[in-house]
């Protein structure tokens, strides 16, 4: 399985163009999957409870589409506009303590680390605006086409789902079929309520951490409501990537209140504070109600394939690195029970042998 899904991270970095939208489509897929159901136990069919679903989705990015826009707008100006004085201000703030350091340790001043790490920071603060955030732009811009699959793979993944499964299923051998069908319903059944159940863990996120940030920005006087729920969203949705996605949600709560403040200090601070207890409210509280622990990986197998996903795909390999091992461990199980099971194995030789036999007699007749 490992094996397996570290050779699918390397395919995938190499066609990460529809490696990346694919995957989302299939995570989106059953995300909403279970709305369209529900819809369609309300008296719809599966064509019009779609298309309910698809106007539903329209109207609300509708209506919060244009606050987003606008927000993230002023945050982008706000970048531009204080990056180099919040650069001043990190570089200013680890010189004093590098030069402290170097009162406490000789050898740190014999060195001249403060000396070689301040002439770093002003190479990379002057070169920063002009030369890697126009890059760090690029990059980015250069996954807009590629995700724009998604939509369009979601809704035929959504319209066409039981043609692909029937589709698959023509390939499993006739003396293994009954299992197989069987394994895939319960697995498909399985990934759908984790898949539940993980929205419902982002939604509980989302709120408490929405929340936490609003209160604080009565107090300093930077989130507004709209802010809060998109930051809070953001940070829900990068925890699905372990580890690092938690990380990189801190950060970008930590660049937000360094930006729109005057002095940041105390509001990064409380940040952090709400940011940690919400991941041990998550760990602890909202993750057991929800997906359940017996649906995870083993943490040291999710930080061993996390980096081995990053060493083989990059960033691709870091983002596709869980889903695929998913897969890989689902498809592992399903050959593991139906391969190595006796009976089966005897039906499919018998059969085989049976086949060759009548091929044999209608040649010789």
């Amino acid at each position: 399985m490992i094996g397996g899904t570290l050779l699918a991270v390397f395919l995938c970095d190499w066609m990460w163009w529809i490696s990346i939208p694919l995957v989302a489509s299939v995570v989106l897929y059953y995300i909403a999957l279970p709305i369209i159901e529900w819809l369609e136990r309300r008296g719809l069919d599966h064509s019009k409870a779609l298309w309910v679903f698809i106007l539903g989705l329209t109207l609300l990015a509708a209506v919060l589409g244009p606050a987003l826009l606008s927000w993230f707008t002023t945050q982008a100006y706000l970048v531009q506009e204080k990056l180099p004085a919040v650069l001043n201000r990190i570089n200013e703030t680890l010189g004093s303590s590098i030069m402290g350091m170097e009162e406490e340790y000789l050898w740190m001043q014999e060195a001249e680390v403060g000396k070689k790490i301040n002439a770093k920071l002003e190479l990379f603060k002057e070169g920063f605006v002009e030369s890697y955030l126009p890059n760090v732009v690029v990059y980015v811009l250069h996954w807009v086409p590629c995700m724009l699959l998604v939509p369009y793979l979601t809704f035929f993944f959504l319209k066409d789902a039981h043609r692909l499964k029937k589709l698959l299923m023509r390939g499993v051998p006739n003396a293994f079929f009954e299992k197989v069908l069987l394994l895939f319903h319960r697995l498909d059944g399985q990934v759908k309520k984790y898949f539940c159940g993980l929205m419902m863990m982002t939604l509980l996120d989302t709120v408490t951490l929405a929340l936490g940030l609003w209160v604080l920005g009565l107090n300093f006087g930077v989130f507004g409501i709209v802010p809060s729920i998109f930051l809070g969203l953001l940070c829900a949705v990068l925890s699905w990537l372990p580890f690092i996605g938690s990380v990189v949600g801190c950060l970008v709560i930590v660049l937000v209140c360094v930006i729109q403040s005057a002095e940041p200090a105390w509001l990064v601070f409380w940040a952090v504070i709400l940011f940690v207890s919400v991941r041990l409210l998550d760990d602890f509280l909202y993750t057991p109600m929800t997906i359940g622990r017996s649906l995870s990986v083993h943490p040291l197998v999710t930080v061993l394939m996390i980096f081995a996903g990053g060493f083989v795909g990059g960033v691709t390999g870091l983002l596709l690195v869980m889903p695929v091992l998913g897969v890989a461990m689902v498809l592992g199980e399903i050959f593991g029970q139906v391969w190595f099971d006796a009976r089966l194995r005897a039906r499919y030789h018998w059969g085989r042998q049976l086949r060759l036999r009548a091929a044999r007699e209608g040649l010789s007749g």
